[in-house]
Parts: structure tokens; sequence; C-alpha cells
């Protein structure tokens, strides 16, 4: 009797295994797969994910669509997608944010940046510039620095608030440059720009979008790109990186994709080799590269050690410059 029910368990858990490896084999079928995004619509995070749902709905045979689940810097989507049942239908637009600078500005969140997600591919990365009102002296770097080390806590930067990508650019820069500047926070990018034209503040930290177009008019001078090299779409503007004393200075606003933790390996590799084909075609690389980025790509294994690295860098100028979140 015993040896009975052992075999009818084995068959059970071999039907279900077989049921099992039936189901991930269907994947997709007819139920839309989205990817949430944790911004509002618009942005370059939010009209990458559509170009990218777009390429996928066609190599995937099935309905890609995208959801903004925007609020709380990021964190309202990046918890529904932590949350998502791990059945390949959910996906996140992860970036720079949600698992690089806001785990390390919250005391408690309701989501680990590496247990509750898996790493899909690095999508895209874009650099920042530095830009000056051109009332001001520096045409360089090392000229901003020189002044700010002889007028320590006198100049002043503008930033979209505590802990966005360019407030911590303005930090990292403070601290490898070895200077004090003081920075004044607004209710976005587009504010600080307005004030740095208005004369209110020195310097910007800002995407491409919004600070090129005046420095192409002249009411604004850049100073430095933030990425390692120069950028192709402005080639004439110098890397900061090429300041003596500031070759370890990048800070790129990357974009990826992860999905909630759980999900099944054959259904991660099988986005990753879709979404790897979409970051190669002339209309997704030629459009990051209009915007100043570059596509990536890669394995997962190679984004989960970009996130690494990101957590542990923004962990280090978070510290050095005591920014403190009230969560």
């Amino acid at each position: 009797m015993q040896s009975l029910k052992n075999s009818v368990a084995t068959v059970l858990i071999a039907l279900g295994l077989v049921a099992s490896g039936f189901a991930h084999a269907e994947w997709p079928h007819d139920k839309p797969i989205t990817i949430i995004v944790p911004f509002p619509p618009g942005g370059v995070t939010d009209v990458l994910s559509r170009m990218v749902a777009k390429e996928l709905s066609v190599s995937l045979g099935q309905a890609v669509v995208v959801q903004n689940r925007a609020g709380a810097g990021g964190l309202l989507g990046t918890r529904a997608a932590a949350q998502a049942p791990a059945d390949g239908y959910t996906l996140f637009l992860s970036q720079i944010a949600s698992h690089g600078s806001l785990p390390n500005l919250h005391k408690k969140l309701d989501y680990d940046p590496v247990k509750s997600f898996k790493p899909v591919i690095l999508l895209a990365a874009h650099p920042g510039v530095l830009v000056i009102n051109p009332s001001k002296s520096p045409k360089t770097v090392e000229e901003l620095i020189g002044l700010a080390k002889l007028n320590p806590g006198v100049l002043n930067y503008g930033s979209a608030g505590i802990g966005t990508t360019f407030h911590l650019s303005a930090e990292l820069f403070k601290a490898l440059s070895n200077t004090d500047i003081t920075g004044i926070q607004y209710q976005g990018g587009a504010p600080a720009i307005t004030a740095l034209l208005g004369g209110q503040v020195d310097i910007v930290f800002s995407d491409f979008a919004t600070a090129l177009p005046h420095v192409r008019s002249g009411t604004l001078r850049a100073l430095g790109v933030t990425s390692k090299a120069r950028s192709t779409a402005v080639p004439d503007i110098p890397a900061i990186a090429e300041t003596p004393g500031m070759g370890d200075f990048e800070v790129l606003s990357w974009i990826s994709l992860h999905y909630p933790a759980g999900v099944p390996d054959a259904i991660v590799q099988r986005v990753n080799l879709e979404a790897n084909k979409a970051m190669r075609s002339s209309t997704l690389a030629n459009w990051v590269a209009a915007g100043g980025g570059v596509a990536r790509g890669g394995t997962p294994a190679d984004l989960a050690q970009h996130v690494d690295a990101e957590l542990a860098k923004w962990k280090r100028v978070v510290e050095s410059a005591g920014i403190r979140t009230d969560q």
C-alpha cells in the first residue's frame, strides 16, 4: 500500500511539473503584457517604454501595453511592480531612481531593489549636462572649481529637489572636486533652469532636452556632460571627467527592465532576447542617440552587476553629503 501511495505521489508530482512547464511554454498567450512606468506620460522614460513596448508586441506576437503609475517620486509604481504576480505579464521600467538612489535615501521602503525584482536588461543611458549662467566668468569646469575654492559657500546650484538625479550629481561633483557649493531645491528641473536664467542660482545639472535649447541660443553656457566620454549628440561639449581630478565623475540616467522576483528564467531570457533586438534596431538606437544617450543591452547578469554598482555609488554620495529624508 505504501509503495502504491509513493507511486501515485510520484506521478502527481511529474504531472504537476509537466503542467507547469506547459504553462510556461504557452507564454505569452491572450493576456496583455504590461510595462509599469512609475512616472507621468511624456518624459524620456515614458517615450522609450512605449517604443520598446511596440517592438516587443511585434516580436512576441502579443499585446504589450504601458501603464503609468506615477506618484511619490516613482515609489508608487515601483511598489506596484514589486507586488505584481510573478507570471511574466508585468514588467517594470526600472531606472536610476528605483534601483540606485531611492533605496539609499529612504529609511524604510516596502520593496528591496535586489530581492523584490529580477533583472532583465539595461535598455539605455542618458548623460546630463552642467550649465552655468553666462554672466559668470568660468568657461570650463576647471575654472568653475577654481572659483568655488576661492569662494567657499558663495556659489550655489539649483536642482529639481532633494534626492533627484541632478541633486545627487551636484553632490558628487562637490565631493570629487572638494568644493563647497550651496544647494537650492526647486519643484522640478524646469523651475531650476528658470532660476538659472534669472540669475538666482549659478549652475544647474540638467537633462539635455531642458538645457540644450538655452545653450544653443546663448542664454546658458554648457561646461560639461556627465558621461565619462563626450556625447556624440554634442561632441563640442567636454566631459566633466576630462577635468584634472574629476576622472571618476559619471552620472547617467539609465533605464532598464525588471520583473517581479520569481518570474521563471525562461521568460526572463525570452524578453531579454527580444529587448536586445529592439535596442539594436535603428529606430530605437537612433532615437536614443538623438537625445544624447546610448542604447545598451546585455544580459540579466549585466544589469544585476550594474545595479549593485549604482547602489554602492549613491550610498557613498548620500552618506558623504548627509542627505536625509523623512521616510
